[in-house]
Protein backbone atom coordinates (compact mmCIF):
# COMPACT_ATOMS: atom_id res chain seq x y z
CA UNK A 1 0.00 0.00 0.00
CA UNK A 2 1.65 3.83 -0.70
CA UNK A 3 0.02 6.85 0.79
CA UNK A 4 -1.75 8.05 -2.38
CA UNK A 5 -4.59 4.54 -2.04
CA UNK A 6 -4.70 5.44 1.70
CA UNK A 7 -6.15 8.73 1.29
CA UNK A 8 -7.91 7.76 -0.97
CA UNK A 9 -9.47 5.00 0.88
CA UNK A 10 -9.99 7.38 3.75
CA UNK A 11 -12.11 9.87 1.69
CA UNK A 12 -14.29 7.35 0.09
CA UNK A 13 -14.93 6.21 3.39
CA UNK A 14 -15.77 9.66 4.82
CA UNK A 15 -17.84 10.42 2.33
CA UNK A 16 -19.92 6.60 1.62
CA UNK A 17 -19.31 7.57 -2.04
CA UNK A 18 -16.91 6.80 -4.81
CA UNK A 19 -17.86 9.74 -6.89
CA UNK A 20 -17.99 12.08 -3.89
CA UNK A 21 -14.47 11.01 -2.80
CA UNK A 22 -13.58 11.62 -6.90
CA UNK A 23 -14.85 15.47 -6.93
CA UNK A 24 -13.51 16.39 -3.52
CA UNK A 25 -9.86 15.21 -4.43
CA UNK A 26 -10.22 16.01 -8.02
CA UNK A 27 -9.17 12.99 -9.29
CA UNK A 28 -10.85 10.35 -11.83
CA UNK A 29 -13.14 7.98 -10.42
CA UNK A 30 -12.04 4.74 -12.20
CA UNK A 31 -8.43 5.67 -10.88
CA UNK A 32 -9.71 5.89 -7.61
CA UNK A 33 -12.13 2.74 -8.03
CA UNK A 34 -8.81 0.84 -9.02
CA UNK A 35 -6.41 2.05 -6.29
CA UNK A 36 -9.03 0.82 -3.74
CA UNK A 37 -9.41 -2.72 -5.55
CA UNK A 38 -5.41 -2.66 -5.69
CA UNK A 39 -5.25 -2.33 -2.07
CA UNK A 40 -7.87 -4.93 -1.08
CA UNK A 41 -6.24 -7.48 -3.29
CA UNK A 42 -3.27 -6.77 -1.44
CA UNK A 43 -4.56 -7.38 2.10
CA UNK A 44 -6.53 -10.10 1.15
CA UNK A 45 -9.92 -8.48 2.63
CA UNK A 46 -12.88 -6.02 1.87
CA UNK A 47 -12.77 -3.03 2.55
CA UNK A 48 -16.14 -1.11 1.60
CA UNK A 49 -19.48 -2.63 1.36
CA UNK A 50 -20.86 -1.36 -1.93
CA UNK A 51 -25.17 -0.84 -2.22
CA UNK A 52 -27.38 1.58 -4.07
CA UNK A 53 -26.67 4.36 -1.68
CA UNK A 54 -22.94 4.05 -1.94
CA UNK A 55 -20.26 2.62 0.04
CA UNK A 56 -19.38 1.61 4.17
CA UNK A 57 -16.42 0.87 5.51
CA UNK A 58 -16.56 -2.92 6.58
CA UNK A 59 -15.03 -4.11 10.00
CA UNK A 60 -11.31 -4.41 8.38
CA UNK A 61 -12.19 -0.92 6.54
CA UNK A 62 -13.17 0.83 9.86
CA UNK A 63 -9.54 -0.99 10.95
CA UNK A 64 -7.32 0.25 7.92
CA UNK A 65 -9.29 3.84 8.70
CA UNK A 66 -7.97 4.90 11.45
CA UNK A 67 -4.65 3.09 10.90
CA UNK A 68 -4.16 5.04 7.88
CA UNK A 69 -5.31 8.27 9.22
CA UNK A 70 -2.43 8.26 11.88
CA UNK A 71 0.24 6.87 8.83
CA UNK A 72 -0.97 10.02 6.81
CA UNK A 73 -0.44 12.52 9.87
CA UNK A 74 2.71 10.91 10.79
CA UNK A 75 3.71 11.64 7.17
CA UNK A 76 2.52 14.83 6.75
CA UNK A 77 4.14 15.76 10.12
CA UNK A 78 7.62 14.12 8.91
CA UNK A 79 7.32 16.12 5.93
CA UNK A 80 6.61 19.35 7.88
CA UNK A 81 10.31 19.11 10.13
CA UNK A 82 11.98 17.67 6.98
CA UNK A 83 11.09 21.17 5.58
CA UNK A 84 11.96 23.08 8.77
CA UNK A 85 15.06 21.15 8.91
CA UNK A 86 15.99 22.38 5.54
CA UNK A 87 14.53 26.06 6.53
CA UNK A 88 17.49 26.02 8.89
CA UNK A 89 21.34 25.76 8.08
CA UNK A 90 23.34 22.53 9.14
CA UNK A 91 25.98 20.72 8.27
CA UNK A 92 29.48 22.38 7.51
CA UNK A 93 30.89 25.67 5.40
CA UNK A 94 34.09 25.87 4.65
CA UNK A 95 35.52 29.59 3.62
CA UNK A 96 38.63 30.65 2.63
CA UNK A 97 39.17 34.30 2.45
CA UNK A 98 42.95 36.05 1.63
CA UNK A 99 45.04 37.31 4.78
CA UNK A 100 44.23 40.97 4.21
CA UNK A 101 40.51 40.28 4.55
CA UNK A 102 40.40 38.93 8.22
CA UNK A 103 40.55 41.94 9.89
CA UNK A 104 37.55 43.35 7.68
CA UNK A 105 34.80 40.93 7.25
CA UNK A 106 35.80 37.29 9.14
CA UNK A 107 35.24 37.91 12.41
CA UNK A 108 32.17 40.29 12.27
CA UNK A 109 30.53 37.72 9.83
CA UNK A 110 31.73 34.60 11.63
CA UNK A 111 30.25 35.65 14.99
CA UNK A 112 26.60 37.19 13.79
CA UNK A 113 26.73 33.67 12.12
CA UNK A 114 27.52 31.83 14.74
CA UNK A 115 24.98 33.49 16.87
CA UNK A 116 22.40 32.65 13.73
CA UNK A 117 22.98 29.41 13.18
CA UNK A 118 24.92 27.11 15.84
CA UNK A 119 24.32 23.97 14.65
CA UNK A 120 26.37 24.51 11.33
CA UNK A 121 29.89 23.93 11.77
CA UNK A 122 32.19 26.67 10.44
CA UNK A 123 35.84 25.85 8.56
CA UNK A 124 38.29 29.21 8.18
CA UNK A 125 40.98 28.87 5.81
CA UNK A 126 43.44 31.75 4.99
CA UNK A 127 45.41 31.88 1.98
CA UNK A 128 46.31 33.90 -1.06
CA UNK A 129 44.88 34.14 -4.32
CA UNK A 130 46.38 30.81 -6.12
CA UNK A 131 46.03 28.41 -3.40
CA UNK A 132 42.31 29.28 -2.76
CA UNK A 133 41.09 28.59 -6.32
CA UNK A 134 43.32 25.16 -6.13
CA UNK A 135 41.48 24.35 -2.70
CA UNK A 136 38.20 25.91 -4.56
CA UNK A 137 38.77 23.18 -7.26
CA UNK A 138 39.96 20.42 -5.42
CA UNK A 139 37.10 20.72 -2.99
CA UNK A 140 38.52 21.90 0.33
CA UNK A 141 36.91 24.62 0.58
CA UNK A 142 32.69 25.71 -0.36
CA UNK A 143 33.01 29.55 -0.75
CA UNK A 144 36.40 32.04 -1.19
CA UNK A 145 36.78 35.80 -1.36
CA UNK A 146 39.28 36.15 -3.75
CA UNK A 147 41.47 39.06 -5.42
CA UNK A 148 41.26 38.28 -8.85
CA UNK A 149 38.98 36.00 -10.39
CA UNK A 150 39.71 35.41 -14.00
CA UNK A 151 37.47 32.61 -14.88
CA UNK A 152 36.98 28.92 -14.69
CA UNK A 153 34.36 26.45 -16.38
CA UNK A 154 34.00 25.36 -12.82
CA UNK A 155 33.70 28.21 -10.79
CA UNK A 156 31.37 31.10 -10.71
CA UNK A 157 31.66 34.74 -9.41
CA UNK A 158 30.42 38.05 -7.84
CA UNK A 159 32.12 41.45 -7.37
CA UNK A 160 32.12 42.49 -3.70
CA UNK A 161 34.14 45.43 -3.88
CA UNK A 162 36.76 47.63 -4.36
CA UNK A 163 39.70 48.48 -1.46
CA UNK A 164 41.94 51.26 -1.56
CA UNK A 165 45.71 50.27 -1.04
CA UNK A 166 47.90 51.71 1.32
CA UNK A 167 52.01 52.31 2.49
CA UNK A 168 52.76 50.73 5.75
CA UNK A 169 55.97 52.19 6.76
CA UNK A 170 57.75 52.03 10.65
CA UNK A 171 56.03 54.85 13.11
CA UNK A 172 56.66 58.05 12.63
CA UNK A 173 58.42 60.14 15.13
CA UNK A 174 56.94 63.31 14.95
CA UNK A 175 53.76 64.53 13.03
CA UNK A 176 51.03 62.70 11.62
CA UNK A 177 50.81 58.85 11.46
CA UNK A 178 48.60 58.90 8.28
CA UNK A 179 48.84 61.04 5.46
CA UNK A 180 48.01 60.36 1.69
CA UNK A 181 50.69 59.04 -1.04
CA UNK A 182 50.77 59.04 -4.79
CA UNK A 183 52.57 55.91 -6.36
CA UNK A 184 55.28 58.26 -6.92
CA UNK A 185 56.01 57.77 -3.30
CA UNK A 186 56.77 54.41 -3.81
CA UNK A 187 59.79 55.24 -5.88
CA UNK A 188 63.35 53.82 -4.39
CA UNK A 189 61.74 52.61 -0.95
CA UNK A 190 62.43 49.88 0.14
CA UNK A 191 59.76 47.16 -0.25
CA UNK A 192 58.31 44.04 1.41
CA UNK A 193 55.66 42.15 -0.71
CA UNK A 194 54.87 38.50 -1.74
CA UNK A 195 56.18 36.55 -4.20
CA UNK A 196 55.91 37.51 -8.07
CA UNK A 197 53.20 35.39 -8.62
CA UNK A 198 50.82 36.95 -5.56
CA UNK A 199 48.19 39.36 -7.10
CA UNK A 200 48.73 42.21 -5.76
CA UNK A 201 52.57 42.20 -6.43
CA UNK A 202 51.89 41.78 -9.94
CA UNK A 203 49.75 44.88 -9.77
CA UNK A 204 51.98 46.77 -8.22
CA UNK A 205 54.91 45.96 -10.81
CA UNK A 206 52.07 47.29 -13.71
CA UNK A 207 51.54 50.09 -12.04
CA UNK A 208 55.21 51.12 -11.41
CA UNK A 209 56.26 50.65 -14.83
CA UNK A 210 53.32 52.43 -16.06
CA UNK A 211 54.91 55.56 -14.29
CA UNK A 212 58.64 54.47 -15.30
CA UNK A 213 59.88 52.79 -12.87
CA UNK A 214 60.35 49.52 -11.10
CA UNK A 215 59.56 48.46 -7.32
CA UNK A 216 62.50 48.19 -5.41
CA UNK A 217 61.82 45.06 -3.69
CA UNK A 218 64.33 44.35 -1.13
CA UNK A 219 62.48 41.02 0.97
CA UNK A 220 60.00 38.36 -0.15
CA UNK A 221 57.76 37.25 2.25
CA UNK A 222 54.14 35.45 2.76
CA UNK A 223 52.94 35.69 6.18
CA UNK A 224 51.62 39.30 6.82
CA UNK A 225 52.42 39.20 10.49
CA UNK A 226 56.64 38.76 9.94
CA UNK A 227 56.16 42.12 6.93
CA UNK A 228 54.41 44.19 9.89
CA UNK A 229 56.97 43.27 12.29
CA UNK A 230 60.26 43.72 9.64
CA UNK A 231 58.12 46.71 8.77
CA UNK A 232 58.05 48.11 12.48
CA UNK A 233 61.49 47.49 13.03
CA UNK A 234 62.56 50.04 9.99
CA UNK A 235 63.63 47.41 7.49
CA UNK A 236 61.20 48.57 4.94
CA UNK A 237 58.11 49.71 3.79
CA UNK A 238 54.81 47.84 2.90
CA UNK A 239 52.03 48.01 0.10
CA UNK A 240 48.84 45.97 1.58
CA UNK A 241 44.93 46.64 0.82
CA UNK A 242 43.32 49.17 3.77
CA UNK A 243 41.79 46.26 5.12
CA UNK A 244 44.59 44.98 6.44
CA UNK A 245 46.62 47.63 7.91
CA UNK A 246 44.26 50.38 8.62
CA UNK A 247 43.50 49.56 12.15
CA UNK A 248 47.68 49.05 13.05
CA UNK A 249 48.07 52.78 11.24
CA UNK A 250 44.85 54.31 13.36
CA UNK A 251 46.08 52.70 16.57
CA UNK A 252 49.60 54.60 15.74
CA UNK A 253 51.53 51.59 15.58
CA UNK A 254 52.40 52.27 11.69
CA UNK A 255 52.58 55.63 9.66
CA UNK A 256 50.95 54.88 6.44
CA UNK A 257 47.92 56.11 4.31
CA UNK A 258 46.05 55.41 1.04
CA UNK A 259 48.22 55.36 -1.88
CA UNK A 260 46.04 57.59 -4.73
CA UNK A 261 44.39 55.77 -7.63
CA UNK A 262 45.20 52.28 -6.43
CA UNK A 263 42.87 49.71 -5.15
CA UNK A 264 41.97 46.16 -5.38
CA UNK A 265 38.94 44.29 -6.21
CA UNK A 266 37.25 41.37 -4.28
CA UNK A 267 34.96 38.75 -5.39
CA UNK A 268 33.01 36.19 -3.88
CA UNK A 269 33.49 32.79 -6.08
CA UNK A 270 31.63 29.24 -5.13
CA UNK A 271 31.71 26.01 -7.20
CA UNK A 272 28.50 26.24 -10.23
CA UNK A 273 28.58 22.13 -10.57
CA UNK A 274 26.81 21.39 -7.42
CA UNK A 275 24.14 22.56 -5.76
CA UNK A 276 24.74 25.67 -3.03
CA UNK A 277 23.65 24.36 0.58
CA UNK A 278 21.17 26.45 2.62
CA UNK A 279 24.37 27.26 5.13
CA UNK A 280 26.65 28.60 2.60
CA UNK A 281 23.66 30.24 1.03
CA UNK A 282 23.48 31.84 4.19
CA UNK A 283 27.37 32.20 4.81
CA UNK A 284 27.43 34.52 1.69
CA UNK A 285 24.32 36.51 2.35
CA UNK A 286 25.75 37.31 5.61
CA UNK A 287 29.33 38.26 4.41
CA UNK A 288 27.65 41.04 1.72
CA UNK A 289 25.61 42.56 4.85
CA UNK A 290 29.00 42.69 6.97
CA UNK A 291 30.68 43.79 3.39
CA UNK A 292 27.73 46.88 3.73
CA UNK A 293 28.48 47.84 6.68
CA UNK A 294 31.83 47.98 6.77
CA UNK A 295 31.98 50.47 3.69
CA UNK A 296 29.70 52.74 5.59
CA UNK A 297 32.59 52.88 7.84
CA UNK A 298 35.34 53.04 5.68
CA UNK A 299 33.41 55.48 3.63
CA UNK A 300 35.91 56.20 -0.05
CA UNK A 301 38.49 53.55 1.02
CA UNK A 302 36.04 50.72 0.29
CA UNK A 303 33.64 50.85 -3.02
CA UNK A 304 31.01 48.32 -2.73
CA UNK A 305 29.53 46.65 -6.58
CA UNK A 306 26.72 48.40 -7.87
CA UNK A 307 24.91 44.88 -7.80
CA UNK A 308 25.51 45.11 -3.66
CA UNK A 309 24.34 48.32 -3.62
CA UNK A 310 21.02 47.56 -6.11
CA UNK A 311 20.23 44.93 -3.60
CA UNK A 312 20.50 46.42 -0.66
CA UNK A 313 18.29 48.92 -1.96
CA UNK A 314 16.08 46.71 -2.73
CA UNK A 315 15.92 44.92 0.67
CA UNK A 316 14.69 48.20 2.16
Amino acid sequence: MDLAQLKYFIRVAEMRSFSKAADSLHVAQPAITRQIHLLEEELGVQLLHRHSRGSEPTEAGELLKVGAEAVLRLAEQVRGEVISRALVPTGTVRLGFPPSVGNLLIGSTVSHYRERYPDVMISLVEGYNQILQEWMLADRIDLAIMTRFEGHPLLESSPLYDESLWLLGPREKQGPQRRNFTIGDLVARPLIQTSHENTLRIMLERASKLHGFALNIVIQAEALSVIKDLVRRGVGYHVSPYSAVVGDVERGDFSGGPIRDLSISRFLVYRNDRPVTRAVSEMSKLIVEELRKAAVIAGPLIRVAPSIISDNATDH
